[in-house]
């Protein structure tokens, strides 16, 4: 009997164990939370536009992501994607439905969303700049259901058009103009469900999957690092606010991803030395600048780096540059003087009989040449009265 109750009081004890050790081992497990994926092209099921007003251009991504996954920092140099000199998203249409009299209703839970007043809209709207997303992107979306803002967490596929605040921050889903808001959850938590006409697309990698941390005011971006999607080895320059079509290009793409912590070092041989610096911290190296005369390359291009283009180095190491010198300046040659050479404007030396001038050959004293036009007031040049 007692070795049945020493066996119950065993058998208790190890089950209070197992529920301490479960309950511990949950508590340190983050709980998962319900991600919506939204595919590109793929239509919404309530947006607050319809797809018809063409607010858009999502295009497709070639290639690999360009960075890692994780957080982000909203001006991190190649987090996302454009074109050249083209919109991706229309925001004079968006400003012109959103203050159409019939959708204000949608105004103000659209407004709401952003935390501005419904006449914020149109300044907010201008500080906004479109963009590509560069990989497969965490946020809150917000469909317009029973004449309310329905929010939703979402995983938006790399391509889709969004408008970014100067903080770095997707605020717009231009196709659908759904208002976005931060993913509130840790990357790790998304349990992404592919439902719908949101199929799992080719290109899905869970380990790609970003968070965008908005960068402190104060520290907002003044001019967008983009990478080209169109060219994945070029990139360019887009003005914050701007609709994409005041873009300037950069020598090479912006943030290309670490991989160990290392990263290929870019070609800027050619370049000027302001394009090469741009190029190696793009890339998050530094430049150490020497100089050498040239006499085929202008003053401030780069004739050779080390290390070379194409290697792979620790993140944050440094490129030496070597920049062609400006050539010296040289004063003009004074030509030297001899016993009888005259300098302008100084007495000719004096001649053999005491008169100045150059000697005649014949032995004689030159004679004065008149001034054109001038004037005789001592009756020097031998006239007669």
């Amino acid at each position: 009997m007692r070795n049945i109750r020493g066996f119950g009081r065993a058998a208790l004890l190890a089950a209070v164990l197992l529920s301490v050790v479960g309950l511990t081992t949950t508590a340190c497990l983050p709980a998962k939370i319900a991600v919506k994926a939204v595919a590109r092209g793929a239509p919404a099921v309530a947006p607050f536009f319809k797809e018809a007003l063409g607010l858009a251009t999502d295009l497709p991504i070639d290639g690999p992501s360009g960075l890692g996954g994780g957080v982000h920092k909203g001006n991190r140099p190649g987090l996302y994607g454009g074109t050249r000199d083209r919109q991706s998203c229309d925001k004079a249409t968006l400003a012109a439905f959103l203050k159409e009299r019939a959708n204000r209703k949608k105004a103000a839970e659209w407004a709401k969303v952003q935390d501005i007043g419904i006449d914020e809209i149109g300044v907010f709207l201008k500080k906004l700049t479109p963009v590509l997303l560069r990989n497969d992107t965490l946020v809150k979306n917000h469909d317009y259901k029973k004449g309310k803002a329905d929010p939703f967490d979402a995983l938006l596929e790399a391509g889709i058009a969004v408008l970014v605040t100067p903080n770095g921050k997707p605020v717009v889903q231009c196709s659908c103009g759904n208002p976005l808001a931060a993913f509130e959850h840790d990357v790790d938590s998304a349990e992404v469900e592919f439902t719908g006409g949101n199929k799992k697309w080719r290109s899905y990698d869970r380990e790609k999957v970003v968070k965008v941390d908005p960068t402190d005011d104060g520290n907002e971006v003044e001019r967008y690092e983009l990478v080209d999607v169109q060219d994945q080895d070029a990139g360019l320059e887009r003005p914050v606010g701007s609709d994409g079509t005041e873009d300037t290009p950069l020598p090479v793409a912006p943030g290309i991803e670490e991989v160990d912590g290392h990263v290929d070092v870019p070609e800027v041989t050619g370049a000027s030395v302001e394009e090469a610096r741009q190029a190696l911290e793009g890339r998050g190296l530094a430049a150490k600048i020497t100089q050498e005369p040239s006499d085929t390359a202008g003053p401030g291009t780069v004739l050779s780096q080390s290390p070379a283009a194409g290697e792979r180095v620790p993140a944050q190491a440094t490129v030496t540059l070597t920049v062609a010198a400006a050539p010296p300046t040289t004063e003009p040659a004074t030509e030297p003087r001899g016993e009888e050479s005259t300098s302008p404007g100084a007495t000719p030396p004096a001649t053999d009989d005491g008169t100045t001038g150059p000697a005649d050959p014949a032995g004689g004293t030159a004679t004065a040449t008149p001034d054109p036009g001038g004037a005789d007031p001592d009756g020097l040049l031998g006239g007669t009265s």
